[in-house]
């Protein structure tokens, strides 16, 4: 008798083990559909559009921030990356270089967003957007 009832608790965690697997997958081939090739940048500093950019023009643009800090953002062979950033953390620079407008590259100690959009148009709907 006691196989039995070690037998149910098992059975529903593998359950809802590949219950949660399941919807993971799930998750990610939605988030997938929302990523498409952009064709410009645009980057926003303090909250306000300081430069819109095509992909397909190479350029290394330097932004200042207010506290003195700074971050290089290097568009190179249709992707854009921050290539340096002397902010403490690093992550703008770790998130290397992308073409995809379903993901941002955001400093926030220097408040800098990059962004990758499929035309010059702000008002793009993006999958975090609802």
């Amino acid at each position: 008798m006691e196989n039995r009832s070690t037998a149910k608790p098992l059975r529903f965690w593998l359950v809802l083990i590949a219950l949660i697997a399941a919807l993971c997958v799930v998750g990610l081939v939605a988030l997938h559909g929302y990523r498409q090739t952009g064709q410009v940048v645009q980057i926003t500093q303090n909250d306000q559009v300081v430069g819109t950019y095509p992909l397909q023009e190479d350029r290394t643009l330097r932004y200042e921030s207010q506290d003195g800090g700074y971050n290089i953002v290097v568009i190179q062979a249709g992707k854009v990356r921050v290539s340096e950033a002397d902010c403490p953390d690093q992550t703008c620079v770790r998130m290397g270089p992308t073409d995809q407008t379903a993901q941002t590259i955001a400093c926030l100690p220097h408040k800098l967003i990059v962004q990758v959009l499929v035309q010059d148009d702000s008002s793009q709907i993006d999958g975090v957007t609802s």
